[in-house]
């Protein structure tokens, strides 16, 4: 039945079902702030689980080393992980006003299937 439904779409629209079959769903793009971030983060851990020999209190001190190891993988997931300068995201918005999309997947597909039936 997918499969039908997945026939239906690229008969109807093939140029959006080129666009999406480039895509890699889950597609991470490592940026250097994210890979800064999660290494500081992997220092500040493996520093205070060295230092947890000496006072029990920098077991926290890992725990935050953690927080901060997360918060780098998080930035990779969710921002693509590249640091966007301020000349860029004039460059960004000014596509997206261009191209008529907010440029994410679902707002890119619901444009088309609105589009579609207008």
């Amino acid at each position: 039945m997918l499969e039908e439904i997945e026939q239906a779409l690229i008969a109807d629209d093939p140029a959006f079902a080129e666009r999406n079959r480039s895509m890699v769903p889950g597609e991470v793009n490592v940026g250097i702030r994210s890979v800064a971030v999660f290494l500081l983060g992997l220092c500040v851990l493996v520093g205070g689980i060295a230092l947890a020999q000496v006072s029990l209190w920098f077991i926290l001190l890992g725990l935050v080393g953690f927080f901060i190891m997360f918060g780098g993988g998080l930035m990779a997931f969710r921002s693509g992980g590249t640091s966007r300068g301020g000349a860029s995201k004039r460059g960004q918005a000014n596509r997206k006003k261009s191209s008529g999309s907010s440029g994410g997947l679902a707002d890119r597909m619901e444009d088309s299937f609105r589009r579609r039936f207008d």
